[in-house]
């Protein structure tokens, strides 16, 4: 698991039909200080999670692929919760 910020919304015209009704966010990685830490990327949502939020994703595809329900889902990075302040 690691800590990101959510930094914005993604929209997509086309996606995976493994991504229906599943929200992509942008999101910064943050490092033990909560400074950012390497480049941001795109995870999926489907806890709410809005611009500024801290949570933390995973990259377990098993995981990802169990909660999508599909296993051709093509996704790295899931939201799993929020981190309180």
């Amino acid at each position: 698991m690691q800590t990101v910020q959510v930094i914005g919304n993604a929209t997509s015209t086309i996606k995976h039909p493994a991504l229906d009704g599943w929200r992509l966010l942008a999101v910064q990685p943050l490092d033990i200080k909560d400074q950012p830490d390497g480049f941001p990327f795109l995870a999926i949502d489907n806890l709410g999670a809005g611009k500024g939020d801290t949570v933390f994703v995973t990259s377990d595809g098993k995981s990802i692929r169990s909660m999508v329900g599909r296993d051709d889902c093509p996704v790295r990075y899931a939201v799993q919760g929020f981190i309180d302040s």
